[in-house]
Order: C-alpha cells, then sequence, then structure tokens
C-alpha cells in the first residue's frame, strides 16, 4: 500500500529558527549543541552530537488534521534543512531506535498501535492501513514519547 511520510511544514520550521518562538502558542523556544541522535522533524535525519545546532519548541502533532491540539516538544536544526520528501519512503536514519506506530481515526481517536523495534516498519505500516477505521498514523520514540512524523495513505500509482 503506497503511503506518504509527512514532516513539519517548511513554514514552521522556518517561523521557529526566525523568531526563536514556537509558532501558534508563542511558547520561548530552545537552541542547544545536540546532546543525543534525535531526529530533525522536517529533514527526519538525526542530529550529529556535539556538531548540529538544534532548537526545541512547542508543537502540535495534530496540526492539520484535528482541530484539538496536542501540544508537545520537538526538534528541528537550527539551521536550514530540506524537509523529508513524502514520496521518500520511511526515512532511514529512524530505523535504529524502537518506535511506536500509532493508528488514529477522525476525532484523534486512537484505534491500533505497532511497536517496532527492528527497524522494518512497512509491515507495521500495511497491517495498521489495512483496517477500515484507522485513517492516519503517527509515529512517536518509544523511550521518549515524542511525535516524529505523520503517515497518510498516498493514491496508488
Amino acid at each position: 500500500m503506497p503511503f506518504r511520510i509527512v514532516a513539519i511544514p517548511t513554514e514552521v520550521a522556518e517561523a521557529v529558527r526566525a523568531t526563536l518562538r514556537a509558532p501558534v502558542y508563542g511558547f520561548p523556544a530552545y537552541a542547544e549543541l545536540a546532546t543525543d541522535a534525535a531526529p530533525c522533524r522536517h529533514c527526519l535525519r538525526v542530529f550529529a552530537v556535539g556538531k548540529d545546532r538544534r532548537i526545541l519548541f512547542t508543537y502540535d502533532r495534530f496540526a492539520g488534521v484535528e482541530s484539538l491540539p496536542q501540544p508537545g516538544p520537538i526538534y528541528v536544526h537550527a539551521d536550514p534543512c530540506t524537509r523529508h520528501a513524502e514520496d521518500a519512503g520511511f526515512p532511514e536514519d529512524l530505523r535504529r531506535g524502537p518506535r511506536t506506530v500509532e493508528g488514529y481515526t477522525r476525532g484523534r481517536r486512537l484505534m491500533a498501535q505497532e511497536y517496532v523495534a527492528d527497524g522494518k516498519f512497512e509491515p507495521a505500516i500495511e497491517k495498521l492501513f489495512a483496517r477500515s477505521d484507522i485513517d492516519y498514523l503517527q509515529v512517536n520514540s518509544t523511550t521518549a514519547g515524542c511525535f516524529t512524523l505523520r503517515i497518510e495513505r498516498a493514491p496508488a500509482p
């Protein structure tokens, strides 16, 4: 089943870099040198520890999908980066650590979840999207619980 990987919008990453404020919320953002290999939520590559500067800010993981927000912390590169292409498949950098793939129906209702520790996300994505009651998926860090990306069904080629 074809799917699209949806990273945070470029406009959000650019706004937080320009203002050091969380878009929508206005909370201060925090810039630091990366201390772990967490992923940027825009390019979906992990940060180079001790080399990359990153910005921590508040983001609504349901932005553009649901009206009721659920804000939480995410990172982006402090320097501009290219947004992960929606048709580029599951990001290779994110196959390294355990992640939870959550299946939601409209109304932000969690219907099912799959834990992936072996880097093989496609079977979990296919299993969840085989359910008619699941509209979209979200991928989170299993250890930290932080939002990483959204996955949507793509039209068949």
